[in-house]
């Protein structure tokens, strides 16, 4: 009898599977039935307008842009013309399509519209007039939602706008992924300089996620002329760990008097204690610096750190400026077991380079 229950459980359920599957299938089938039909609708529509040079869809047209398969077989449709005449027919009909969207309620609705409005490659100011609908997205429960809107953001190149959308999210202390945040601003087509200008008036007032994504734009664009600005913050006793971090890498990535200066205080200042981090990136950067007697000395000091981190990167460090029979002396002196072993390993791995 149990056996015979165990066949008619297993068995039930493998109909079930059988019957999601094909629910499933139907389901694609049907959505890709539905697409191919809107797509030649729309695309007829656009050719009518093509041909006549009259832009304007007819509103029973843009209709279909309240739900995800009339935005994905509108846009898809715009994929058989040429970039100028997409971009036409988005602007033309940009104040009722906005209309639209600003009806519609769902963020799924509102993250794929944003995704596909992105790859049209509208550019100016306030992106034609979306830009306002894609602030007004950033309010949405949904991070897909946000995100997408931030990308079609960046891709208008209007730095004004992009300052309007960092402020709001920080104002309404929504937190956001620091790595998408600074792949965004790097992804920006237009005047990075002007973007940095108008984000750093407002360093201060941003939420730690902003202002780490604005100081690692910074790095990676190589805008160095607030420099000193970050330094200033870097040593006030307020500053979290996190921040100190990445004006530290920042100041890694510039050869020059100042920033020497700060990766020497920053070695100093952190290192002993639980907040190494700083340590430990600082006397990395230190490396560009073989020239400067008192670099090497720091090293030194540091290679016999407590902080296995700070120890690895100062060797590694000393390896690369190059390091003598009297460094080594000077070092063995110290009768510091891991610290020999520190310097003799990164010596070993530069020789395999």
């Amino acid at each position: 009898m149990f056996l015979l229950e165990f066949i008619l459980i297993n068995l039930a359920l493998v109909l079930f599977a059988l019957l999601v599957c094909n629910v499933a299938d139907t389901n694609r089938k049907t959505h890709a039935f539905r697409v191919k039909r809107m797509t030649g609708r729309y695309a007829s529509a656009i050719a009518k307008c093509e041909s006549s040079g009259n832009y304007r869809l007819p509103d029973r047209t843009l209709k279909g842009l309240r739900h995800n398969i009339g935005i994905e077989a509108f846009f898809k449709s715009l994929k058989h013309f040429d970039i100028s005449l997409q971009q036409q027919m988005m602007l033309k009909n940009s104040d009722r399509i906005i209309s639209l969207m600003n009806k519609e309620k769902q963020p799924t609705v509102h993250a794929y519209f944003a995704y596909m409005l992105k790859g049209i490659g509208i550019t100016g100011t306030n992106g034609g007039g979306y830009g306002t609908l894609m602030l007004r997205f950033l309010d949405d429960r949904s991070v897909f939602a946000r995100e997408n809107a931030l990308k079609c953001i960046y891709s208008f190149g209007d730095a004004v706008l992009v300052e309007s959308a960092v402020t709001h999210l920080s104002e309404r202390g929504i937190v956001h992924n620091e790595k998408l945040l600074v792949d965004g601003l790097l992804s920006f087509p237009g005047d990075r300089d002007r973007l940095s200008t108008l984000l750093m008036k407002h360093y201060d007032s941003m939420l730690e996620c902003y202002r780490n994504s604005l100081i690692n734009f910074l790095s990676f664009a190589s805008i160095n002329k607030y420099d000193d600005i970050l330094i200033r913050r870097a040593i006030k006793p307020e500053t979290s760990l996190d921040t100190i971090c990445c004006i530290t890498r920042k100041m890694n990535k510039t050869k020059s008097d100042r920033s020497l200066r700060y990766l020497l205080d920053t070695a100093n200042r952190f290192s002993e204690g639980g907040d190494w981090e700083p340590a430990a990136i600082a006397v990395t950067g230190l490396a560009k610096y073989p020239e400067v007697a008192i670099v090497k000395e720091t090293l030194k000091k540091e290679v016999v750190s407590r902080n296995w981190y700070i120890r690895k990167n100062s060797a590694e460090s000393l390896a690369l400026i190059g390091i003598t029979d009297k460094d080594l002396a000077d070092i063995e002196a110290r009768n510091d077991r891991y610290a020999n072993e520190a310097v003799r390993y990164a010596l070993m791995r530069l020789d395999h380079v």
